[in-house]
Parts: structure tokens; sequence; C-alpha cells
């Protein structure tokens, strides 16, 4: 029976991924998340749709181990998680300070960026926050990847 949804394999990522959209769904409200004593982003719950807001990426590559992602990878990965959202009917939503910059899941209506990422399911609102959040990514990355 063909259900119109991507086809996922189940295994203990996706049954994860199944739990926490449950999950999801039953919580509403806003998680501000402060790194010693400044604000480092917001996640907020409104039933389908979760609102990440970074508006200080410090928090991210904490650690001295290079785990970041080609493009390539990336962009992978963003599609799978595009996929799973979607099947489940979940729309994430990145900005930066505040301000658009990806929507990826069920609500994502791409334009021009389809023919970038290969994906319905990822929808770059802003070209330019989503170029000022990889940089200050960047940045980050560079500040605790010190010579030895």
């Amino acid at each position: 029976m063909d259900t119109g949804q991507p086809n996922l394999i189940s295994d203990a990522g996706t049954t994860a991924v199944n739990y926490l959209a449950e999950i999801l769904r039953g919580i509403q409200g806003t998680i501000r998340i402060n790194f010693r004593d400044s604000p480092v982003g917001s996640i907020t719950l409104e039933g389908n749709r979760v609102l990440l807001d970074v508006s200080d990426a410090s928090v991210f590559g904490m650690t001295e181990t290079d785990s970041s992602l080609g493009f390539f990878e990336g962009l992978k990965t963003a599609k799978k998680l595009g996929e799973i959202l979607n099947a489940k009917g979940l729309t994430l939503s990145i900005h930066r300070k505040g301000k658009n910059a990806l929507t990826i899941g069920r609500e994502a209506t791409p334009t021009v960026s389809s023919l970038l990422t290969g994906s319905d399911d990822i929808q770059v609102d802003s070209v330019r926050e989503v170029t000022k959040l990889g940089k200050d990514l960047k940045k980050r990355r560079r500040k605790v990847k010190k010579p030895s």
C-alpha cells in the first residue's frame, strides 16, 4: 500500500524520532538556553512546529574534536531530517537572532532552493541569514581548534 509518505527504514534512530515527534506534539512553550549567564538560543514548541532560534553560536562546536560535516554530508543529513519531519507532520524552523533562516519538514515550500538542496522538505527562507549562521558556526569552530 502506497501512502505517499517516504519509505523510512525502521531503525533505532527512526524509532527515537517517532517517540520524539509524539512527545513534541503534546508540549507547548519556550525553553530559553543560557551558557555562562548569556543567552545562546531558544526552542519554542507549538504543536507540530518547533522553532529553534540561535542567538549565539558559541554553544555549537564546544568539543575539540572535528565533528563538522562537509557540505554534501550536511545536505544529505538535512534531506533525511526533512523527510522524517515531513512524514511525521512536523516542521522545524531555524532562526538566527530572531530572523528566519531555514524551514525543514512539513511546512517547507521551497522554490529555487529545491534546486540546490534536491529536496522538497527544505526551504531557505533567507540566504543572508543562512550564510551568517554558517559564518557564526565556522568562527566558533576556528576558536575551538587552537594550534598545538
